[in-house]
């Protein structure tokens, strides 16, 4: 009896999502529509919507006439505007602390992450605590906390960020304990691959450059984590046997060879000049030397990229940040995509804006956990 029972919830809380992603997707629709582009019954889809509006999360906005019986329905929408949740995205150069709704960065502040854990995590408590005093009236949700490195979702604790935070670090309990939040930890590229999933976009691999390089997948809107939460760590892969040190132990790692960090310093030993990385993408085509340093570290990306995605067959690759944010230097992915022998084999596309993710990726997160349930 309790198995079925838990089975019946998990199956409602199912059909609940798939409502709202429904919604989410297509903007506002009758509840005989809704009844049959997901296959549910009248019945179901009636009682379904009514809980949805009693939570907040599900309003009515208009009426349309059937064009069969001509009668008039009320039109649904899914009413993002009144949620909202506190996001944290910790990286290795910045951290993003956001109050969001589920389509609007409602406040961001920027911190130099070194700054901001320097005394341990109570200014990160205080802001988080501020910004989600702050949601003015509208349900809030809880906090995303999305960390560099490796995540132990279940548990709230951050197993290793690469020196960024103490290794074992109870994370979430640490933010909880502080704040007196709802909140939950996840691997930062899981997080901004997260925040992409719209309903339309819900199978794709997210590779994400900048200091370093991680990749995402995301299946039927499920985050795959793999059987240790280790899933996508395109990074630490051994493009190089014996080859350079990496941050996580082993030698000849692709992000090694990718790193922005390795890009100056190897721009700096072929020429004597130190540039930061912005002016190294910048000069891609125009500057010998960094067309050459960039040419070898996109090469080694594309026939990572390219054996991922034969592997884990994604819809669709996306990438953002660093070395993808130029359109040059993306055209000579897509060009070293090809000359690997994958031309043709997977779509793949920048991320129109690869701020926004950051300023979602934690927020998103716990929308989707503790909303939509996936």
């Amino acid at each position: 009896m309790t198995s079925g029972t838990r089975g019946l919830k998990g199956l409602r809380r199912g059909n609940k999502a798939a409502v709202l992603f429904l919604l989410m997707r297509e903007g506002e629709l009758s509840r005989v529509r809704i009844a049959a582009k997901t296959g549910l019954t009248g019945a179901s889809v009636t009682q379904l919507c009514k809980e949805l509006i009693s939570e907040g999360l599900v309003e009515e906005s208009g009426e349309v006439t059937k064009s069969v019986a001509g009668r008039r329905e009320t039109l649904l929408r899914f009413a993002g505007e009144r949620i909202a949740a506190v996001g944290v995205n910790i990286e290795s150069d910045n951290t993003h602390v956001s109050l969001c709704t589920w389509n609007e960065v409602l406040a961001e502040e920027i911190y130099p992450t070194q700054m901001l854990f320097e005394r341990g995590i109570d200014k990160l408590n205080e802001r988080v605590a501020e910004l989600a005093s702050a949601c003015g009236g509208r349900k809030f949700v809880g906090v995303g906390i999305a960390a560099s490195g490796i995540a132990d979702e279940r548990s709230g604790v951050s197993v290793t960020s690469y020196g960024i935070l103490p290794d074992g670090l109870p994370l979430a309990a640490k933010v909880r304990e502080g704040t007196g939040c709802e909140v939950s930890l996840i691997n930062n590229v899981r997080a901004q691959a997260r925040a992409l999933i719209t309903g339309c976009e819900d199978d794709f691999m997210l590779v994400k450059h900048g200091p370093g390089i991680g990749c995402a997948v995301i299946s039927d809107r499920v985050t795959v984590s793999g059987a240790t939460g280790r899933a996508g760590e395109i990074g630490h892969i051994v493009v190089k046997e014996g080859g350079e040190p990496c941050r996580c132990g082993k030698r000849g790692c692709l992000e090694a060879y990718v790193s922005e960090k390795h890009l100056t310093e190897l721009y700096r030993s072929k020429t004597g000049v130190e540039l930061p990385v912005s002016a190294i993408y910048d000069a891609f085509g125009g500057d010998s030397a960094a067309t050459g340093v960039l040419d070898e570290s996109i090469g080694l990306i594309a026939i990572s990229i390219g054996n991922a995605a034969m592997l884990l067959n994604p819809a669709r690759v996306l990438v953002t940040g660093g070395i993808f944010s130029r359109k040059p230097l993306f055209d000579a992915l897509c060009e070293a995509i090809d000359r690997a022998g994958f031309g043709g084999t997977f779509a793949i596309s920048q991320v129109g804006d690869d701020k926004k993710p950051k300023a979602f990726s934690g927020a998103r997160h716990i929308m989707l956990e503790r909303v939509f349930g996936v």
